[in-house]
């Protein structure tokens, strides 16, 4: 899946709030890194909607920070996660396949 400029904007709400699915997530991740026009968008959509979301709450916590690139971070942990996790079902599926045949 690849996702055009247009198509990263319209991502920018959902991947703020982790609604996107993984394929989706890892469109959106490569385009960010490549493109730095988005990059710097989403930093400005990012820190508009954290800062407003902090105010709506009311929060006196002095330690509150907005970090835009700890969440696109945040986001590349979750796939290289999500990779390592199928590669083990992976090997496990073929591990099981090959006990079975073994059995038999």
């Amino acid at each position: 899946m690849h996702m055009q400029c247009k198509d990263v904007e319209n991502k920018f709400i959902p991947f703020i709030d982790e609604e996107l699915d993984y394929k989706e997530l890892k469109a959106f991740l490569e385009h960010i890194r490549q493109c730095e026009n988005c990059y710097e968008e989403y930093d400005f959509y990012y820190t508009m909607i954290m800062g407003m979301r902090y105010l709506e709450n009311d929060n006196s916590k002095a330690e509150f920070t907005i970090d835009s690139e700890r969440q696109l971070d945040e986001a590349e942990h979750y796939i290289l996660q999500y990779k390592i996790l199928r590669g083990e079902k992976i090997l496990l599926l073929i591990a099981i396949c090959a006990g079975l045949v073994l059995l038999l």
